[in-house]
């Protein structure tokens, strides 16, 4: 009796305590510290107002400016249904002499000003029972240079890099009117500029930064104001010197700030010295946005906020450690780093940052720009998953790119090893954005035609991805490229279709102003291209089994019985799934997906055949013969030239029947034979027809009768 006792009082305070134990369990918390860019603190579009009072940007590192705000917020994801339902914000620790107080206590977010040098220890507690822990460093700048105790002193090799681009000499060629220069010759500059272009600027804060350095010795930010104005900005004659000699003559100590310097993106590090914890780098886009989110016209952030590459961490594919290098902008840098460096340290690449660690990052600014070259990132395309080897020279920029945008899988295995006698595996089919497959034209299942491999559509693009998806765009007075790297944005009047008038004509106004050469679908019309595709897509899509779930075509384990001993099927499951992945309508490689496509519905092109080796002098369509036929016929004819031949068979009632050529061939005589079949593949009746030859402007019409 004793014992059952004992047994009930233990499960009685089992259960007591099980409810509070696990509501702790559930609560989760991390202090993130917060980047400020111009774009968030101002009032948004249209009117991009920034509050009165200092300019108080923030990169979110953990090492800031003495007298500047830093910015936390406590980041509860992973609570799940866990109410939220208190919040209190505290100090462990602070330097000595420091007054700094919480501007909220008992918000999600809050701010505090970094009043005096030192550590920061900050604290938030949820539900007064999960905590949650930061270290913030303050100090001051010291500015870039050559020796020690700037930067150079001891990162020789990245201030070598570093003093060539762009951030290092901009704010001299702005002050020389070597920036936006007219036909008149002369550069566009004002004092907004130089927010940007400088090294930490906040006037009010008196960390060694440039705008305080300027103020404090008297360096006029206005010199520029005697030039005449057009609007807000100002002209200076181009290649002008006198005001940045005039500074490296009298103002010397404004010289190592004049740029945007290591200390842009590492914080202020004159206590640095070789301590790690008292300077700071970081992949957050953060670091960059303090300069490139800054509306109206420099808005290169903002577009990429927009991106799927800025929102990838959060992405439920960003815990799945089988889904790294890609969905981390951190573990593709190093596996980067481990394909291109050798020796390069990898015992971190393996062991990949789970999506809770503060070493985790989404695809920023970094992942694809060296940020001491500010260079994109080079990186070749050794062999998709398939084996298959991208020719070389072709792909440029975007080679990068599609190091991860590929397939991931193997047709080879996945199609005609796996799925066809054992069923499925889970997500059949290729992985998603499989667009260097696509775009190489390898990778789908070929059903036995060995000819598609390696044809393209887009190989004449310098830079593949880049060039298109990265085109530039008109935002206020600048022009920048797209960091959205979406085709169907047209905010702000961008038309992603432009890039397309290069080869497809100015009269491109919108992606369907791309029309196929023929009816692809074959639904009578000959429509846009990308139009073809969806038809197409849409015919194979009515053949296959579909996931009552998901709506699409089935790629799940519980479907295996229905795809089991059907090869046909997981051949077709595979090519709907492979066009539709690529997410381009076609137009990423419009030959091969055309291809695959009508493989799979079984609609197969006429051959072609040259009856000799004699070169023609004029365009001819010969008379069909037999005439009378049943149940085939050949046609004959001869161009002069290379031309895009198209043969299309009418009815007497004008009605499209059939296309019986629809290819370029070159100069010479060939012949076709026609099945007596329409576009579906169906026996047409007697009767009489018409077929219509159209190469280049030569044009004729001929009569046929089918006898059965």
């Amino acid at each position: 009796m004793k014992r059952f006792v004992s047994v009930c009082l233990t499960l009685l305070l089992t259960g007591l305590f099980a409810l509070p134990i696990a509501q702790v369990a559930a609560q989760v918390v991390k202090v993130k510290r917060e980047a400020m860019s111009p774009n968030r603190r101002s009032s948004g579009n249209p009117n991009y107002t920034a509050p009165a009072g200092p300019y108080y940007i923030s990169t979110g590192l953990r090492v800031v400016g003495k007298g500047m705000k830093v910015y936390l917020s406590a980041d509860t994801t992973g609570s799940g249904a866990t109410a939220i339902t208190s919040f209190a914000w505290s100090f462990d620790g602070r330097p000595a002499g420091s007054t700094a107080a919480f501007d909220s206590t008992n918000k999600k977010a809050t701010s505090f000003t970094a009043d005096t040098t030192g550590f920061y220890y900050v604290a938030v507690q949820v539900n007064g029972a999960v905590t949650s822990r930061d270290t913030i460093f303050a100090s001051t700048y010291i500015g870039s240079s050559a020796t020690f105790p700037g930067c150079g002193g001891c990162h020789a090799g990245n201030y070598t890099q570093w003093k060539s681009t762009g951030h290092a000499l901009i704010f001299t060629e702005g002050v020389n009117g070597e920036l936006e220069v007219n036909s008149s010759g002369y550069g566009t500059y004002a004092a907004a500029c130089i927010k940007c272009h400088t090294t930490g600027w906040e006037p009010t804060a008196n960390n060694g930064n440039f705008g305080n350095v300027a103020k404090q010795t008297g360096w006029d930010t206005t010199w520029y104001k005697p030039y005449g104005a057009p609007g807000a900005s100002y002209f200076i004659p181009y290649k002008d010197s006198v005001v940045i000699k005039q500074m490296a003559s009298s103002y010397s100590s404004l010289v190592p700030l004049g740029s945007i310097g290591c200390e842009s993106c590492h914080g202020p590090g004159k206590d640095h010295n070789g301590d790690k914890t008292k300077t700071a780098k970081s992949l957050d886009a953060g670091v960059c946005q303090q300069c490139h989110d800054a509306p109206k016209k420099h808005r290169l952030g903002s577009y990429w906020a927009a991106s799927k590459h800025g929102i990838f961490a959060e992405g439920p594919s960003a815990g799945r450690t089988s889904c790294f290098p890609c969905h981390s902008g951190t573990a593709f840098v190093k596996w980067l780093a481990n394909k291109t460096t050798p020796g390069y340290d990898t015992s971190t690449v393996g062991g990949q940052p789970t999506p809770r660690s503060d070493a985790n990052r989404n695809i920023s600014c970094a992942s694809c720009h060296d940020p001491h070259t500010l260079e994109f990132r080079t990186l070749s395309l050794d062999s998709l998953r398939n084996g298959y080897k991208p020719p070389a020279g072709i792909g440029g920029k975007g080679l990068l790119c599609m190091n991860c945008h590929n397939a991931r899988y193997s047709s080879k295995v996945r199609v005609t090893s796996t799925a066809p006698y054992y069923g499925f595996v889970d997500r059949y089919g290729p992985h998603e954005n499989g667009q260097a497959d696509v775009y190489f034209g390898s990778n789908g299942y070929q059903y036995g035609d060995n000819s598609l491999t390696g044809q393209m559509t887009h190989a004449g693009l310098s830079d593949a991805c880049v060039t298109c998806h990265m085109a530039s765009r008109v935002v206020g007075t600048s022009i920048h490229s797209n960091h959205g790297l979406n085709m169907s944005d047209t905010t702000n009047g961008f038309q992603p279709w432009a890039v397309c008038k290069t080869c497809h004509g100015a009269n491109i106004n919108s992606f369907n102003d791309v029309k196929a050469f023929s009816d692809y679908d074959q639904d009578g019309t000959i429509e846009g291209a990308q139009d073809e595709i969806v038809g197409l897509l849409d015919r194979l899509k009515a053949k296959l089994p579909i996931d009552s779930l998901t709506g699409e075509p089935i790629t799940r384990t519980k479907d295996s019985l229905k795809v089991k001993n059907r090869p046909d099927l997981v051949q077709n499951l595979w090519n709907y799934h492979y066009v539709n992945n690529d997410k381009s309508k076609g137009v990423h490689n419009m030959k091969y997906a055309v291809a695959l496509l009508q493989k799979a519905l079984g609609i197969y092109p006429t051959d072609v055949k040259a009856i000799d080796s004699k070169i023609p002098t004029q365009y001819v369509l010969n008379q069909n013969y037999p005439n009378p036929f049943n149940p085939t016929t050949t046609i004959s004819f001869s161009v002069p030239q290379k031309e895009y031949v198209r043969i299309e068979v009418y009815d007497i009632l004008g009605k499209l029947i059939k296309t019986i050529v629809d290819k370029e061939v070159g100069a010479g005589n060939y012949s076709v034979v026609w099945e007596g079949n329409d576009q579906a593949g169906a026996k047409v009746a007697s009767g009489m027809y018409l077929y219509r030859i159209q190469a280049g402007s030569f044009s004729s019409v001929k009569k046929m009768l089918m006898l059965k």
